[in-house]
């Protein structure tokens, strides 16, 4: 074997680990294992803050008149249930622990009823409502976004009850334009989303009875009630 056999055959040996070491550095990494995203957890629905919204329904108002003869003759009822619209407008507050919301509400609402009827030959039997207003607490138990409540407190009603005499005397008995009472009555309203909400609500007013007896000897006893089924919106801040 001569020199340059002996040259070419060194140099070969030689190279192959460079060879190798090049061809394992040109190998891509390892590939990752994909980490997955932890997923989205929606909140649980809060219904804690302030809200107003607006409100529109029925309203049927029953208005009882009696007249009592003191002298003996006897007593003498006669009862109107008039119906119409009503629409106003509504604030309040709700607080939320745990599932338990807690609340406070007050609403005026303008109103249509209104009916007349003839109680005797010479005496019409009048009745208005107005408006309603109400200040009541709220108390509803929250399955997410639907708040079943009970809710119960004062109202107020522009009113009017009363008798007219059309026979020439000309009196008029009544009750007044307004009265104070109580009312009760539930709902349910749904979060729809983190600012809006809608209700559906009935409510049942009643109002001390009103005497006058500025006909002697006659006693007229004035009873009043009212339904309320209303639906509503409301904004929460």
């Amino acid at each position: 074997m001569n020199v340059k056999s002996i040259f070419l055959a060194s140099a070969a040996i030689a190279g192959i680990p460079i060879a190798v070491a090049s061809a394992s550095d040109l190998q891509p990494p390892p590939a990752r294992m994909p980490v997955k995203a932890a997923p989205y957890v929606v909140p649980p629905f809060n219904w804690t803050g302030f809200y107003i919204g607006a409100n529109a329904g029925g309203v049927w108002a029953k208005g009882t008149v009696e007249e009592t003869d003191v002298g003996g003759a006897g007593v003498l009822p006669d009862s109107i249930t008039k119906s119409g619209l009503i629409a106003g407008v509504q604030v309040g507050y709700n607080w939320q622990v745990s599932n338990i919301v807690v609340g406070v509400e007050g609403d005026f609402d303008f109103s249509s009823a209104s009916k007349s009827s003839q109680y005797t030959a010479f005496d019409l039997h009048n009745t208005r409502l107005s408006s309603l207003g109400t200040a009541r607490a709220r108390v509803g138990v929250t399955f997410d976004r639907w708040l079943p409540y009970i809710t119960g407190g004062v109202a107020f009603a522009s009113l009017k009850n009363e008798l007219v005499d059309t026979g020439g005397v000309g009196a008029t008995m009544s009750r007044g334009n307004s009265a104070t009472g109580w009312t009760v009555g539930g709902g349910l309203e749904y979060g729809i989303d983190n600012h809006w909400s809608a209700k559906i609500e009935y409510l049942y007013a009643k109002f001390p009875d009103k005497t006058d007896s500025s006909q002697a000897p006659y006693i007229f006893k004035f009873t009043d009630s009212l339904s309320v089924a209303r639906v509503g919106i409301n904004y929460r801040f």
